[in-house]
């Protein structure tokens, strides 16, 4: 039976406070994580209300463009089926624990077994998603990371996941179909930089 990596909700939520998105004291949270965690079996974690699940959750960019991800009626997560991804994830295993870092290890697990990456420029934790207001986000704590690269990005579980490079403004036209996580993140980091691009063209 899968373990996956979990905190304590309570203690989270009171280091977290009450914001949905979270872009301050990150590595601070992520200390706490990597010293406050434990594993339980994936299929308690996901209906157990005194827990949190810790999710790494990536965000591809490639020169200004984004890897969009539809998840296909094989997905594992069920609550998830023909919605729109910007992030590649998943949990941590008991497999991560031997490593310095476990939250990263399992990132770099999920990542390539999800997608294939031609080149990572760089990888650096840009944000918290702590959004509790029902389903699938009510079990998990998403640390998003953003991936920059200047190459291809493949999907591997194409029965699972299909893939594109797409521009914000098409986020924009398909944003009702995001999964919540990924309007948050279109929302907080993508339309943002964007009017700020905007506003400082001549």
């Amino acid at each position: 039976m899968e373990q996956v990596l979990v905190t304590d909700r309570k203690a989270l939520e009171a280091l977290l406070g009450p914001e949905v998105f979270l872009t301050q004291d990150l590595e601070a949270i992520r200390q706490f994580l990597l010293a406050h965690h434990f594993f339980l079996p994936r299929q308690q974690a996901e209906y157990d209300s005194t827990v949190r699940q810790i999710i790494p959750y990536v965000i591809l960019r490639r020169e200004g463009t984004y890897f969009l991800l539809r998840r296909l009626k094989k997905q594992t997560e069920q609550r998830l089926h023909l919605k729109l991804s910007l992030g590649v994830g998943g949990h941590i295993n008991p497999s991560e624990e031997a490593a310095a870092d476990p939250i990263e290890a399992g990132l770099r697990r999920e990542l390539a077994e999800e997608v294939d990456v031609a080149s990572i420029r760089s990888l650096s934790c840009v944000g918290l998603i702590n959004e509790t207001t029902g389903g699938v986000s009510d079990y998990h704590t998403a640390l998003v990371y953003l991936l920059e690269t200047d190459g291809p990005v493949a999907v591997r579980e194409t029965e699972k996941m299909a893939g594109s490079w797409v521009t914000p403004q098409a986020l924009a036209e398909v944003y009702e179909d995001l999964e919540t996580w990924s309007q948050i993140v279109f929302d907080r980091l993508i339309a943002p930089s964007v009017q700020n691009t905007q506003s400082d063209a001549p």
